[in-house]
């Protein structure tokens, strides 16, 4: 995957959400996302977007859910 691939799918993930992503690994990857490239890519952001979470102060991230 070169980076002009990657960059894009990260965008595609910013723009689908946490919890679509997910869903979309958890149920089939390669039919919603792509292939097991895709697949790594798209576990790596999702700890990456768990980590920011945890990162936060516990005030923002019950304020953030409004």
């Amino acid at each position: 995957m070169d980076n002009t691939t990657r960059q894009r799918t990260l965008e595609y993930f910013e723009r689908l959400g946490l919890d679509k992503v997910r869903l979309y690994v958890a149920i089939d990857c390669e039919r919603y996302l792509g292939d097991w490239q895709v697949r790594e890519l798209a576990d790596q952001w999702i700890a990456s977007k768990d980590d920011e979470a945890r990162r936060r102060p516990l005030w923002r991230r019950l304020l953030g859910r409004r």
